[in-house]
């Protein structure tokens, strides 16, 4: 099992220069689309496509929004939209807006549809979880690599413990400082699993 716990900046490896990384996510992930730390971090060696939304769920009908413009597509038909589009790497950055007992098998459906697309690597975030609200979801993200090769989980959970300033009131969403460091995160882990895929 491949379990990255990695602090930005503390190793490189060689990619191929603009490998395609696809990210997907939802409220939380969405805040790195007007952070530019964020995206030149997750643009460093990589050709990134950001494909975050508010209110985005895995499989069930997505929630919206008051005042957004209509309800973002959910993940799975989303990325069977995609297909090939998606590149050889993903990131998954949801689950906020999921039901807990639901998230193992929605996780697997989201799997294989990822895997009929052609993805190799897949990066799932950890859910931080404050109010104690998401450990059934982290412990499912937990039991996926025995399932998936190529699954790589990203304990956001962990490394985003003790640093209070990254988020706002409700401890999940993302301050300006805690987007950044989301994308400065999300981009070592990839350089670590890239490496360790070849």
């Amino acid at each position: 099992m491949l379990v990255l716990l990695v602090v930005p900046g503390s190793a490189r490896a060689q990619v191929a220069q603009g490998e395609k990384v696809t990210v997907f996510g939802d409220s939380v992930a969405d805040r790195m689309q007007r952070n530019p730390v964020a995206l030149a971090a997750l643009n460093d060696g990589f050709t990134l496509n950001l494909q975050t939304r508010g209110c985005r769920r895995l499989v069930a009908p997505s929630c919206t929004i008051v005042g957004s413009s209509g309800t973002p597509t959910s993940l799975l038909p989303l990325v069977r939209h995609l297909g090939h589009r998606i590149g050889k790497i993903a990131v998954v950055d949801i689950g906020y807006n999921d039901t807990p007992t639901h998230y193992n098998q929605d996780l697997d459906r989201v799997m294989r549809a990822l895997e009929r697309a052609g993805v190799q690597t897949v990066v799932w975030l950890t859910l931080r979880d404050p109010h104690r609200v998401y450990a059934i979801s982290n412990a499912d993200i937990f039991l996926e690599p025995r399932e998936w090769p190529g699954f790589v989980i990203a304990d956001w959970a962990r490394f985003s413990d003790g640093h209070p300033d990254w988020f706002e009131a409700d401890g999940t969403h993302l301050s300006y400082r805690g987007a950044a460091h989301l994308g400065l995160f999300i981009h070592s882990v990839l350089l670590h699993a890239v490496r360790h895929d070849r």
